[in-house]
This record gives structure tokens, C-alpha cells and sequence, in this order.
């Protein structure tokens, strides 16, 4: 298995337990970040949503309209809509990973 794969389960493992642990929508979000970077070839250098969106904007601009989303999930990891702002992140990165 490659690690952008097992990034994107992680992914989308911790987006399943975010509806128990708010917090784990933050780190679902980070994860499918991290995967989409990884299958890019490109080493992820931030810890926060916002800065792995700004990293990968750098190869699709097209996800920065997901930025007010990142902010929020870094501001708040406890939010009740946690889970709905990082299931945005999973499903950009399934779609563009499928698209690979």
C-alpha cells in the first residue's frame, strides 16, 4: 500500500469517528490533505488544515475555495460541524485521487 493511500483511509477512518470526537474532523481533514500531497510527491511541511491547503493549492489553486473551511477547523477542531466541514476535505482528495 502506498502512503498516500493509507493517508487517505486514515482519512477517511477518522472522518467516521469525528460524528463521537469532534476533534477528529480536524484530523481527518489534515489527513486527506496529507494524502493528496503525498500522491503529488510533494512532503508535506505544515501541521494545520489551512497550511496543508495552502500547500496543495500550490499544485490545484482550484482548493483554496476551501480555505474558510481550513480556518475554521484549525480555530475550532471541537465544533459541532466539524465533521461536515472535514468531510469537504476527504471528498476533494478521494476525487482528485481518483482522478489520478
Amino acid at each position: 500500500m502506498n502512503e498516500a493511500f493509507e493517508s487517505l483511509v486514515e482519512s477517511e477512518r477518522l472522518l467516521e469517528s469525528a460524528d463521537d470526537v469532534s476533534a477528529h474532523g480536524r484530523d481527518a481533514a489534515a489527513s486527506a490533505l496529507r494524502a493528496l500531497l503525498q500522491e503529488w510527491s510533494v512532503a508535506p511541511r505544515a501541521d494545520s488544515v489551512a497550511g496543508l491547503l495552502e500547500q496543495a493549492a500550490e499544485t490545484d489553486d482550484t482548493l483554496l475555495q476551501f480555505l474558510p473551511e481550513a480556518a475554521a477547523l484549525d480555530r475550532d477542531p471541537n465544533a459541532p460541524d466539524a465533521e461536515e466541514r472535514a468531510k469537504i476535505f476527504v471528498d476533494a482528495a478521494r476525487a482528485r485521487l481518483a482522478n489520478i
